[in-house]
């Protein structure tokens, strides 16, 4: 019989293998929220000019984020089920966390006032107002992404099914995280940030992802009932931000024509790597 020193042993040799799949998500939301931030690559080009052409920025990154919300957040819930009656709930919850997500971009741009800014620690460093609602609407878009890895993850030790679910989730987050994290460092750059500091702010509004991967990993039957209203929440956010102000601040100072043209183009790009993924 083995004593009580070799059974403890035993059973910290086997955790690893345990808890392999715990590891892997963690793993992967970390590579998924890097990702984010080679989305400042485009803003090494010195003809961009982003400065001089932060209309078009947010024209564009409008229309990344409108796509993301749309393709990635909110058409999920639509897909569920067969029946109208089998959808009906699913896009409910879905359709109540958007207007969750609404409401809360709309207290923090209450919040958010040009004498907060100025005045606490905290804001200060995410720049002007618009940089920090930006960041403010990326960072809660990304805890459904990291509890999407992480169910991902779990579910393949439910069965055979599920094999290489997890992957194959935190790649197609990780991809479509690269245009995101432009959204996150166009009015940065604007604001006067270096390349390198809009490089970090964009993979930290990815952070919930590998934070939120590991308990929705090892808790998939509590996290996947959350998984509609948090994917609403996110895109009622993102979509709230993008019409309520990133849209008007372009068309004050911007052409209205060039300004529609890259918000469709933003669209475009992330609905082509919607499609591709």
């Amino acid at each position: 019989m083995a004593s009580r020193s070799d059974r403890l042993w035993i059973d910290r040799a086997s955790m690893p293998e345990d808890y392999e799949f715990v590891i892997n998500g963690l793993i992967a939301g970390v590579i998924a929220s890097l990702a984010c931030g080679l989305g400042a690559l485009p803003l090494l080009i010195p003809q961009l000019k982003v400065k001089d052409r932060i209309h078009l920025g947010y024209g564009f990154a409008g229309g990344l984020m409108f796509a993301a919300s749309v393709y990635n957040l909110l058409l999920p819930a639509i897909d569920q089920g067969t029946s109208g009656a089998m959808q009906l709930w699913p896009v409910s919850n879905d359709l109540f966390g958007l207007l969750l997500g609404c409401v809360f971009i709309w207290m923090v741009e209450r919040y958010v006032t040009p004498k907060r800014l100025k005045n606490s620690m905290l804001l200060k460093p995410f720049g002007s107002r618009m940089e920090t609602l930006v960041f403010v609407a990326m960072f809660f878009h990304s805890i459904p992404e990291g509890v999407a890895v992480g169910v991902g993850y779990g579910a393949e030790t439910h069965g055979v099914e599920f094999s290489g679910l997890g992957f194959s989730i935190a790649l197609a987050i990780a991809i479509h995280n690269i245009p995101e994290g432009l959204a996150v460092d166009l009015p940065m750059r604007a604001g006067g940030a270096s390349v390198w500091k809009c490089f970090w702010f964009a993979v930290l509004t990815s952070l919930p992802q590998p934070l939120a991967a590991v308990p929705a990993s090892m808790l998939v039957w509590l996290f996947e009932p959350l998984m509609l209203p948090l994917l609403g929440f996110a895109a009622g956010a993102m979509m709230f931000l993008v019409i309520d102000e990133l849209i008007p601040e372009a068309l004050e100072t911007g052409n209205h024509t060039a300004i529609t043209w890259c918000f469709m183009f933003g669209f475009s790009l992330m609905l082509l790597v919607q499609i591709v993924l």
